[in-house]
C-alpha cells in the first residue's frame, strides 16, 4: 500500500508551488534558529542575568507573547488586499527583527534589555506571521492543501529537534553569546528565500 501511495508516480505529481518552497525553506531556518535558543532560555536568564529569577523568564516569554498578539493584529490589518511583493517585504523585515534581537541577547547584562529583545521577538513575529502564513495559505497546490501543510510541519519540526539538541551542546561548550549570534545568522539566512524571489 505504502508503495502504491508514495512510489511509481510522475515527477509533475510531486511539483510544488514555489512560492511554498519558499515558505517551506525559510520556515526550516526560521525554526531551526528559534530552537536553538528558546528551549534553554531560561536557562541563559537565570545563570547570565544579574538578579533574574524564573519568574523573570515566565515574564519575558509573556512579554514576547503579548507584543506579537498586538502586531499580528496590526499586520493583519495593514496587510488585506496586499500584494505577494508586500507580504514578502513585510515578512524580510520582521524576520530582520528577530536576528537583531538574538544578537541583542548576546549583549544583555540586564533583564530590562531581555525583556526589550523578548519585546523585539514579537513584534518581529507578529508582523511577519500573518504576511508568511497568508501567502502559504493562498498559494497551496489545489488537492494537495494536506500534504504540504504536512510536509512545512515535518520540515520545520525536524530541524526544531535536531536545532534544540544542536543548540543545547553549544551552549554547553562555547556559551550562550555563540548560541545567539548562530542563530541570528541561521534566521537570517531564512530570508534568503524571500529575497531571492522577490528579487527574481
Amino acid at each position: 500500500m505504502l508503495k502504491e501511495k508514495f512510489l511509481g508516480r510522475n515527477p509533475s505529481h510531486f511539483a510544488i508551488n514555489p512560492i511554498v518552497k519558499t515558505f517551506i525553506v525559510s520556515e526550516a531556518f526560521l525554526w531551526s534558529a528559534w530552537d536553538f535558543v528558546m528551549p534553554i532560555f531560561g536557562i541563559f536568564i537565570v545563570t547570565n542575568i544579574a538578579g533574574a529569577t524564573i519568574q523573570s523568564a515566565a515574564a519575558g516569554y509573556s512579554i514576547y507573547l503579548i507584543n506579537r498578539v498586538i502586531f499580528e493584529i496590526i499586520s493583519g490589518r495593514v496587510l488585506r488586499g496586499s500584494s505577494d511583493r508586500k507580504k514578502f517585504t513585510i515578512t524580510i523585515l520582521g524576520m530582520a527583527c528577530l536576528s537583531i534581537a538574538y544578537v541583542g541577547f548576546s549583549f544583555s547584562q540586564n533583564i530590562i534589555a531581555v525583556f526589550s529583545f523578548y519585546a523585539l521577538l514579537g513584534v518581529g513575529l507578529g508582523v511577519a506571521s500573518p504576511a508568511k502564513n497568508s501567502l502559504f495559505a493562498i498559494h497551496l497546490d489545489k488537492n494537495k492543501e494536506a500534504t504540504e501543510w504536512s510536509l512545512a510541519d515535518a520540515v520545520s519540526f525536524i530541524c526544531m529537534a535536531l536545532a534544540t539538541a544542536l543548540g543545547g551542546f553549544i551552549a554547553t561548550q562555547y556559551g550562550f553569546s555563540p548560541l545567539f549570534l548562530i542563530a541570528a545568522i541561521v534566521n537570517l539566512l531564512g530570508m534568503i528565500p524571500y529575497i531571492l524571489y522577490l528579487f527574481s
